[in-house]
């Protein structure tokens, strides 16, 4: 019952290889930093275009600052000068001289403001063109990816065959749970005692679940779950 069992092992361990070198292939690795990539420019793009859409609306709110301004000084100086007395002549300078230091002070702010839209405005484009980067070396990766598979095909759907021409003489029970484990991407499942630990965490085995094993057999590990066998020599 469980030679059957490590037979059916031996095989898929071959299966294992090849899924570990499909999982390994240079094509995958370039495939999973271009989505990394990609997903990280399309993350930059949002936050550049959240950066820029306030970037204008701060903008607005100069541009309308500036013509509010200008409009008061061409207001203050359509005044008829000749009919203000002296402290209402003095006031209309003084408020014409503040507001054309305001719009100084706006024309600075809206030149340092431009340099920053613009600067926004490269990187957004740079971004975008990295990404169409990417995203061509995804598609080629995917191509060399897809490729390599369809290599293995062949040899994938002859170890199944006889994997599933195996399974016809494995313990039902063991073989399910064989399988369990197998989908938690551990392997092996079913591991030699080694001294008295377990051969696949190397876990040292408690006296009791020892003279158990020895009773049984076979015995589920407690830590990594995988199923300890003892070998011919050692029964």
């Amino acid at each position: 019952m469980l030679n059957n069992i490590l037979e059916y092992q031996k095989k898929d361990a071959q299966l294992v290889a090849i899924e570990k070198e499909i999982a390994d292939s240079p094509a995958k690795k370039v495939v999973n930093q271009m989505v990394e990539y990609v997903k990280t420019a399309q993350q930059k793009l949002v936050a550049i275009e959240k950066n820029a859409s306030s970037l204008i609306v701060e903008f607005e709110e100069l541009k309308n600052q500036f013509n509010n301004s200008i409009k008061t000084v061409d207001d203050l100086t359509k005044q008829k000068l000749e009919i203000l007395k002296d402290d209402e002549l003095k006031e209309n300078v003084n408020l014409v001289t503040q507001e054309n230091a305001r719009i100084l002070n706006i024309e600075k702010n809206i030149s340092t403001l431009s340099a920053k839209i613009n600067t926004t405005l490269i990187e957004f484009e740079k971004t975008k063109e990295q990404g169409k980067l990417a995203k061509k070396k995804y598609e080629q990766g995917m191509q060399a990816y897809n490729e390599f598979v369809q290599s293995k095909q062949n040899l994938i759907h002859k170890l199944k065959r006889e994997l599933a021409e195996l399974e016809k003489n494995v313990d039902g029970k063991l073989l399910a749970k064989y399988k369990e484990l197998r989908s938690d991407k551990k392997f092996p499942i079913f591991v030699p005692l080694m001294g008295h630990s377990c051969g696949g965490c190397s876990m040292e085995l408690p006296i009791a679940k020892f003279d158990k094993l020895k009773t049984t057999g076979i015995l589920e590990c407690e830590n990594c779950h995988r199923i300890i066998y003892l070998k011919d020599d050692e029964k």
